[in-house]
């Protein structure tokens, strides 16, 4: 509740800022959104009409001379970086924009979509080449990275050149193939199914194969799943008995001197209480090795545990004595386990288990 409280105090001091603050740090571009974000509640806010007039020049002119150093420089993605200055400036100008409050102090704000259109073309080409050089160091890691510089050069400019052919042998060469196969065997080997899991994950880079689905892709495999369904098992039922005797006091009618009134009277009940309860049990391992080594890269033996209870009661006495659920259950039989909901339990357990250990494992 206390960090509730906070975070809403640091909301609620957010939207009364006025900008002045952020504008004597000399943070103008915070100085200029807090501004005009107080201009929309409020838009005579004198305040942060002053901070606006004062840091919106001053904002501009220091991301103007960040882009200018930067690609005066031969810093890495200088024209990346610079048009992200460029799109700093755009933010603002349409912050302005889109308040008339703003707008009526900064009549003119400034913009810089053309100079941004000029300079996509050198950031594609500068994330393209980097691309390049990522696939030629021929690394799984460094073809993750050449996907997404070769994604990005295509954002900046579609269809350069041949990206999009670079961007999918990119994928290719990034993407580790794991070729699985499921053995059952012991009791009730159907009681759960991998395969569907591993059809079902999207992660990215990684692809999951039977013998025939590599077969037919001829697919280079890197690592071989063994998945061993090991069996399903539900225990014998286990039965708790609990006695109780109960003491109430009812209101009943009774005649007194020819009138009727309300009386309380004492009345006792017992209730025998019985909880049965039966637990499941299933079993799967999983086997992870690389193809080309044959080292062993995971042994996992997961655990499926689906639980059933139920109750009845056995009472005798005035059952008015008894509370509400204990009277309930008298007249209620004895209930046998549900063996279809144990086995969803147990199924659904495991699966989870699988799901975020291969997930966990593959994560790059």
């Amino acid at each position: 509740m206390k960090r509730l409280l906070s975070y809403s105090l640091i909301l609620l001091v957010m939207a009364c800022a006025s900008g002045k603050k952020a504008f004597e740090r000399g943070d103008y571009t915070l100085a200029v959104n807090q501004a005009i974000e107080r201009l929309r509640q409020k838009p005579d806010h004198t305040k942060s009409q002053e901070a606006l007039r004062l840091a919106y020049p001053l904002a501009v002119e220091y991301l103007e001379s960040l882009a200018t150093s930067t690609i005066a420089s031969d810093a890495p993605f200088k024209w990346k970086t610079a048009m992200g200055y460029y799109n700093q400036i755009n933010a603002l100008h349409d912050q302005v924009k889109t308040s008339p409050a703003a707008l009526r102090i900064i009549k003119t704000p400034v913009s810089k979509f053309t100079e941004i259109a000029e300079l996509k073309k050198k950031a594609a080409d500068e994330s393209y080449e980097a691309g390049i050089q990522a696939m030629m160091r021929n690394t799984r890691s460094d073809a993750i990275r050449a996907f997404y510089l070769f994604q990005e050069a295509n954002s900046f400019e579609p269809g350069y050149k041949d990206v999009v052919e670079l961007q999918y042998q990119a994928e290719y060469n990034a993407t580790l193939r794991i070729q699985y196969k499921e053995i059952s065997y012991r009791n009730r080997e159907d009681w759960v199914a991998v395969e569907p899991i591993l059809n079902n994950m999207r992660l990215p880079f990684t692809k999951f194969y039977t013998a025939e689905q590599a077969e037919n892709e001829k697919a280079p495999i890197h690592h071989t799943m063994l998945i061993e369904i090991l069996g399903y098992a539900e225990g014998n039922p286990n039965i708790t008995r609990n006695e109780r005797n109960f003491v109430d006091s009812v209101q009943v009618d009774r005649t007194v001197g020819g009138k009727k009134v309300k009386v309380y009277e004492k009345v006792t009940g017992r209730a025998t209480m019985f909880e049965k309860r039966a637990q499941s049990r299933g079993m799967v391992q999983i086997t992870i090795k690389e193809l080309s080594t044959e080292k062993q890269l995971l042994v996992n033996e997961f655990v499926g545990n689906g639980t059933w209870t139920g109750s009845w009661s056995r009472c005798a006495g005035d059952q008015r004595a008894l509370p509400e659920n204990v009277r309930n259950a008298c007249g209620r039989s004895e209930p046998q386990p549900d063996g279809e909901g144990m086995l969803r339990m147990a199924r659904q357990d495991v699966q989870r288990q699988i799901e975020r250990s291969l997930t966990q494992f593959y994560r790059i």
